[in-house]
This record gives C-alpha cells, sequence and structure tokens, in this order.
C-alpha cells in the first residue's frame, strides 16, 4: 500500500464513527486524497473572503511546485481553463457514483493553480493555445472525453492565478447545478481535533450603535463574556470566530453558526453547499463596515432585508428583545467546525425595554434597495440597479476638487457600504481637451492608491462601472506600459511587462513573424515562454506588442541565438 492510500484509509476509520446525517448526504469512501502525502489545510470550505466565500479546500502543497496531484476517482476531462488570474491553470473533471439505492448521482471535481498539466493534457492545451493565439482559454473537451482512473497523475501544484502561494484549490461540485459542495463532509484523509476559537460578539441596537465584547476562555471549547449585559432596547448578534485544524496553524472558516435565545433556535447558518450567483453574499453576511473600518470580521447572526444566501437555514426579521419579557435571558451561541468539534458561548443578560423608537436614517434621497436609483446634475449621472444595497440607504454626492487631480472627484456613498451589482458612473467630458479623450479613464481613488475601472465612451460622456462605492475622477494615462527583455535561461525566455496607471489589456509575442505562447504571472510581472524544440544555434527575431487600458502600446524587438 503506498503512502497516499494508506493516510487516506487511517483518516476514514478514525472519522467513520462520528459521521452525521448531514455528512451521510455525500460518499464518504468515493474520492480519495488528490496529493500523495498527508492533507494539511490552508483554506476550509465557505471560508470569509474578500467579495466571495471560498468555494472549495486549500491543500498545502509543503511551499512547493510541481507536487504530482492526483485524480480523486475515475472520470474524464470536461473543461480546462488557463488564465492569468482566478483559478490560474484549473482541470474540471467528472465523475458518476451510484448509491447503495441504485440513485445516480453525478459530481464534477476542481484542480486549479496548477503549474503544469501531465503531457497528455499539455498537449490538448497547447493546441488550443496555438488556434486561438492566446494565453487566456476556457473550453470544453466534450469530444475528446480525456478519460482518466483514480490516482492517475494529472497535474503538478502551482501557484497561477491569483494563488498567493503555492497550493492545491480542490473543489467538489455538483455537476448538474455546479452548486459548490464541502469537500470536508466527503470523508478525505483530513485530521481535525482541534475546538473554533470564539473572540468576540458585537451587540447591534435598535438605535444603530454597536458594541464589541471580547470572550474569555474556560476551558478547551467553553467561553464566556468578559462583562455582564444590561440592555434596555432591542438588538442583534454578531461573532468573531475561526476555525483551526491539526496540521496547519492557518486561521480556518467555520462549518456552522447556531444562535439561542431562551433554548429555542433563532439563527442557524450552515456551510455544507451555495451557488456562485450567491456567493457575492458575503457582504451583507459579514459586518462590511466595521471590517473596512476595524479590519475584523464579524458574522451577522441575523439578515439583512435583501440577503438571498442559501446558507442561512434558519433567521428571524426581528430583533431580539421585540418580544420578550424585562427580566434575565439566555444566549447560547454554538459553533461547530466539520468534524463536530463544537465551541460554545453562553451568556445572560439582563434586558429593561424603554420606550424608545429605532433612528430613521434622514434624508430626503433614501435608496429603495429593491428598485432602481438614478441622480443626474450637469456633470455627473448615476446608475444603481434593483436590489444592489442590502437594506435602504441615504443618497450620498459630494462634487469637490482636489490640488492632486486635474479633474473634479465624485464622491457617490461611502465606500463602507457594499453594493452587490455593478453601478454606472457618466462623466461629462467637456473638461477633456480633444486630443486627451482617447487616453481618458476613470479611477478610483482609495486614500492615495489609484484604480482603473472600466472605462467606455457614451455621447458627450466617459463612463465607468463599478460595484464598490466611494471617490472617482477622471485620469489621463498617455504613459505606454514598459517591456523588459531578460534572457534566456533553461530553455525559458523571460520578460517583465508592467503599466503603471490602467494596467496591462492584451500582449502578443511573435518569434520570426509567428505568434508563441508567451505566460503571463501578474503578481511577478513576468511574461515567459517555454521553447519545446531543440537549439540549432540560429538568429531568430523577437517582437512583442504590448496595450494597456487606456490604448498605450509598446513594442519590443530583439534579435537572439538559439
Amino acid at each position: 500500500m503506498n503512502m497516499k492510500n494508506y493516510y487516506f484509509l487511517l483518516t476514514v476509520l478514525m472519522y467513520c464513527a462520528v459521521t452525521t446525517n448531514a455528512q451521510n448526504k455525500y460518499p464518504t469512501n468515493f474520492f480519495s486524497s488528490p496529493i500523495e502525502s498527508k492533507i494539511a489545510i490552508a483554506g476550509t470550505f465557505g471560508e470569509l473572503r474578500n467579495d466571495h466565500f471560498h468555494s472549495g479546500i486549500d491543500i498545502k502543497t509543503k511551499q512547493k511546485k510541481n507536487i504530482p496531484i492526483y485524480a480523486a476517482q475515475d472520470g474524464y476531462i470536461t473543461r480546462i481553463k488557463v488564465s492569468s488570474y482566478g483559478f490560474g491553470k484549473a482541470l474540471y473533471l467528472n465523475h458518476k457514483y451510484v448509491d447503495q439505492k441504485g440513485k445516480t448521482h453525478h459530481f464534477t471535481t476542481v484542480y486549479a493553480h496548477l503549474e503544469n498539466f501531465n503531457n497528455k493534457i499539455t498537449n490538448r492545451v497547447l493546441k488550443e493555445h496555438y488556434t486561438k493565439e492566446n494565453f487566456e482559454i476556457d473550453f470544453n473537451v466534450k469530444h475528446e472525453n480525456i478519460h482518466v482512473k483514480k490516482g492517475e497523475i494529472i497535474g503538478f501544484s502551482g501557484n497561477t492565478g491569483s494563488s498567493t502561494a503555492p497550493h492545491l484549490h480542490f473543489e467538489i461540485r455538483e455537476t448538474r447545478t455546479q452548486k459548490v459542495l464541502n469537500p470536508m463532509l466527503f470523508g478525505l484523509p483530513i485530521l481535525d481535533r482541534t475546538f473554533p476559537i470564539i473572540n468576540s460578539i458585537l451587540l447591534y441596537y435598535q438605535q444603530g450603535k454597536k458594541e464589541k465584547i471580547t470572550t474569555k476562555k474556560i476551558n478547551h471549547n467553553t467561553y464566556k463574556l468578559e462583562k455582564n449585559i444590561h440592555i434596555n432596547e432591542p438588538f442583534n448578534i454578531g461573532i468573531n470566530t475561526y476555525d483551526l485544524l491539526d496540521a496547519a496553524p492557518n486561521k480556518n472558516g467555520i462549518y456552522s453558526i447556531e444562535l439561542y435565545l431562551n433554548d429555542s433556535l433563532i439563527f442557524a447558518n450552515k456551510m455544507d453547499s451555495f451557488s456562485f450567483s450567491e456567493t457575492k453574499y458575503i457582504n451583507s453576511h459579514i459586518d462590511y463596515a466595521y471590517y473596512k473600518n476595524h479590519k475584523e470580521k464579524f458574522q451577522k447572526c441575523f439578515l439583512d432585508p435583501n440577503n438571498k444566501l442559501s446558507t442561512n437555514t434558519k433567521h428571524t426579521n426581528h430583533f431580539i428583545g421585540e418580544f420578550i419579557q424585562d427580566g434575565t435571558h439566555k444566549i447560547y451561541l454554538k459553533v461547530k467546525d466539520s468534524y463536530h468539534n463544537t465551541s460554545y458561548l453562553n451568556f445572560n443578560f439582563e434586558f429593561t425595554k424603554t420606550h424608545q423608537n429605532a433612528i430613521k436614517k434622514q434624508n430626503e434621497n433614501i435608496i429603495n434597495a429593491q428598485k432602481i436609483f438614478e441622480f443626474k446634475n450637469d456633470n455627473c449621472k448615476i446608475y444603481i440597479p434593483n436590489n444592489s444595497l442590502y437594506e435602504d440607504e441615504p443618497f450620498l454626492f459630494k462634487e469637490y476638487n482636489n490640488n492632486t487631480m486635474d479633474y473634479p472627484i465624485y464622491q457617490i456613498m461611502d465606500d463602507s457600504i457594499p453594493s452587490h451589482k455593478y453601478f454606472t458612473i457618466h462623466m461629462n467630458n467637456y473638461m477633456i481637451p480633444p486630443e486627451k479623450k482617447d487616453k481618458a479613464i476613470i479611477a478610483k481613488i482609495d486614500n492615495e492608491e489609484i484604480k482603473y475601472i472600466k472605462t467606455t465612451w457614451n455621447d458627450n460622456y466617459i463612463v465607468g462601472k463599478s460595484n464598490e462605492f466611494g471617490n472617482f475622477t477622471i485620469i489621463i494615462d498617455s504613459i505606454k506600459p514598459n517591456i523588459t527583455y531578460h534572457g534566456i535561461n533553461d530553455n525559458v525566455m523571460t520578460l517583465s511587462i508592467k503599466d503603471e496607471l490602467s494596467g496591462i489589456q492584451r500582449y502578443r509575442g511573435e518569434i520570426d513573424g509567428k505568434w508563441v505562447l508567451m505566460e503571463y504571472d501578474y503578481k511577478t510581472n513576468l511574461l515567459t515562454h517555454q521553447f519545446r524544440s531543440p537549439a540549432v544555434n540560429k538568429k531568430h527575431i523577437l517582437h512583442v506588442t504590448l496595450i494597456d487600458k487606456a490604448g498605450n502600446q509598446s513594442t519590443l524587438e530583439r534579435y537572439f541565438i538559439r
């Protein structure tokens, strides 16, 4: 028995005794580990990420690239994606599972941030690159049906795309709906005997005030508050919590949160599965404003009016205290990880309700979160689609000048308010000199950082789209992007490409007048070409064209001997 199968068998036996009804929805002896060694997790399913919930598990590969990655089950490749961003180099495999009742289930496994594929897959990918003359490809392989066996090497670990260190991002999806499922419920060999940590709670008072209260640990999995609670108005609760696993020190996401009031369950969130269309609701699930201002993530144990997240399995639309009598009451919070390690926070609070009315947001221009909102003055038009906000908000708009900027700055709402959809900004372009219009872009200003947003033209307006509120202005980008040639080493040609303002839109590399595959890593600004034919000591000409998002173009021509 090899080490991969040994670790898998060992951990399945360890956890088979604690499998619950929730986990029985999924087969726990079907998928094997996609790596050879013992699984150490750097990120759990449903973990809180910027603008999304984590859709799989991040498996450590000892900080190394080119660790073999194995197919978790017999199946066939249905999709291959290669991108500078997101998943980088990724494979999608389909599998068929027949349960004990004879019912057939179809699952898809995803392997992302790969450095390379196996030879068979690489040959197919190279064909697609050269057919489309593009590094960025995303295609289905329905007709080829590249079949793989369980335990077959399909690729090698890497750091491609938006990865910040070498690892394997691994997903399990329901094939028909493409909903992502929690891989930690499938019996993978992951060792976890460690209890979640409960750091603090956040009280949300009906009058709008927030109060953070830290916890004190009583024993390995029980917590209490560091102060007594006396409340005289209805309130809600948020919780700051994370999980630890045995084989890694990373602070991971938790599996479920349950909130009880006087032994009655009033809120529950459970990370079994979700669809990609709802992942942006994370900005309503957490206290977005508190995170923006304090860099701490509190998960709300209540719902905003426009939060449609399906993982919320139990909730109420009322504040705690709206329907309880004065006196002593009990709050009970239960936090679990995917392996049933459970931590508890219990506290009593004294409630004496005073007759106060909730403060209403005072503004003539309240945005109804469920309706389209439009604004227009002489210089600016704003269009916010319906259901962009999670609750009704007062509209905020300011126009001002800054000595460091050539054009007016428009503040649209506050950047502590999340936007679920893209909204549109039209800025009057009469101030832009005609000779500079083709280099004008709209940028979002975050402190001293200038961030390009997608910009187009419409009649007399320059138009931008953003899904973040804040400060916006017009920037003239007339600076060409930069290309630097570094040479050839071990059959790999390396260049650097960089743009200081709007960012790189596209590039093209040719050798002797023919397109060649050049891989782009935005994290290092490197552009590389791997030679696959033997050197013949001939003179060649390299031609690289680079265009930024404002249309500025740079070219590099260089002769080399190979």
